[in-house]
């Protein structure tokens, strides 16, 4: 029996765990904010960053602070500034960061950023596909122009986060209006116009065609609303 015992042990071999990658990211945090730093949430299994801004603090630049695996490199580096944010919500701009380890071997992650944001709603201006709101600005006089106040929710008391611009039938994006006004007591207002002087053309109204149908769309901080309806402006001699 002590022989049978002895006969049916196996040994066990001890297999050591894969060794890990040398070409992470192994923490990442934005730190150009007061109090404590921004952490990002690193996801290898994609190779991605999701960092989440809260919406108060409204920032337009990122530093980020970067660490990565032991020996390894990053670009761009811990302190290279994310600038332009508007314009990385806007465009839809790519974030990305190569790290190279001690072995040669790249991995690129790529920066996700989520605002945490309330909603933005636009009130359309015309009725209906068949009912358009029409504009005549007459170019041969000294003044013409346009006033709109548009309406819906999410507005920004800072106008410079918010850009408002016209979309064509093509999608195209015209110049930005001018933003007349925001009611302080009412973010749930903001004005436009558009303004023919003679001895000073709006770029806006220099870049129209003589007469087109146009959506509007609103960009609030990372947020975007375009109306489902157009309007028509006409440009008279």
């Amino acid at each position: 029996m002590m022989l049978l015992a002895i006969a049916g042990c196996t040994k066990t071999d001890t297999i050591a765990p894969p060794a890990e990658a040398d070409n992470r990211i192994t923490e990442y945090k934005i730190v150009n904010v007061q109090g404590d730093p921004i952490y990002g949430t690193i996801h290898d299994a994609d190779s991605s960053i999701t960092v989440y801004l809260p919406f108060y603090k409204q920032l337009v630049v990122l530093e980020p602070e970067i660490k990565v695996s032991t020996g390894a490199t990053v670009q761009p580096g811990t302190g290279t500034l994310i600038e332009d944010l508007l314009d990385v919500f806007q465009k839809g701009r790519d974030i990305k960061y190569a790290v190279t380890g001690k072995s040669g071997k790249r991995k690129t992650y790529t920066l996700k950023i989520n605002v945490q944001q309330p909603s933005l709603t636009l009130k359309e201006v015309s009725t209906s596909a068949t009912d358009i709101k029409v504009y005549d600005i007459k170019m041969s006089v000294d003044f013409s122009g346009m006033n709109l106040a548009l309406r819906g929710t999410g507005f920004q008391e800072n106008l410079s986060l918010m850009k408002i611009v016209l979309v064509d039938e093509t999608g195209k994006e015209y110049p930005p209006f001018v933003k007349s006004a925001t009611n302080t007591n009412d973010l749930n207002l903001v004005g436009i116009s558009l303004v023919n002087y003679k001895s000073s053309p709006d770029p806006l109204l220099t870049a129209l065609p003589a007469t087109g149908l146009y959506k509007i769309r609103v960009y609030s901080y990372a947020k975007v609303v375009t109306t489902t309806f157009p309007i028509r402006i006409n440009k008279l001699p």
